[in-house]
């Protein structure tokens, strides 16, 4: 059996949590009050099922278990996110290709293999290209 002493914020949002089983309620309760003075404090004698629900990313707000705010997130915001998903997808492709041509140039002295890389590269390079064009 864990005590908690939860610190919330305004929306009923887990900020932290104290657990101290070597003290008292009172001491970990004055605890919390030095570190956040200003954030509602709620002290749980066997909170380990609550911390499992602020985990889950719920809050609690009034004495009622509330879902997450959900976050607005803007077009832009959401373009550069995308954009971000697909350099990053395309990284990984250019990086094996590359890996392969150094293979085909220095290991395999394979000048033909690793000019078919390239153009496959150059493929790849438009293929990018197009998909963040349309983002």
């Amino acid at each position: 059996m864990n005590q908690y002493v939860f610190v919330l914020n305004e929306q009923g949002e887990r900020k932290t949590a104290l657990c101290d089983n070597t003290i008292n309620k009172d001491e970990l309760l004055e605890q919390a009050r030095l570190e956040f003075p200003d954030d509602t404090l709620w002290y749980v004698n066997d909170g380990d099922a609550i911390l499992d629900k602020f985990m889950e990313g719920k809050r609690y707000l009034n004495g009622e278990w509330l879902d997450p705010i959900a976050i607005e997130v803007s077009a832009e915001e959401q373009q550069a996110k995308e954009a971000a998903q697909v350099a990053s997808e395309y990284e990984a492709k250019f990086k094996a290709i590359d890996d392969e041509i150094i293979r085909a140039e220095v290991i395999d002295k394979d000048t033909e293999y690793a000019n078919e890389l390239r153009q496959q590269r150059e493929a790849l390079q438009l293929e990018f290209m197009t998909k963040r064009g349309e983002l």
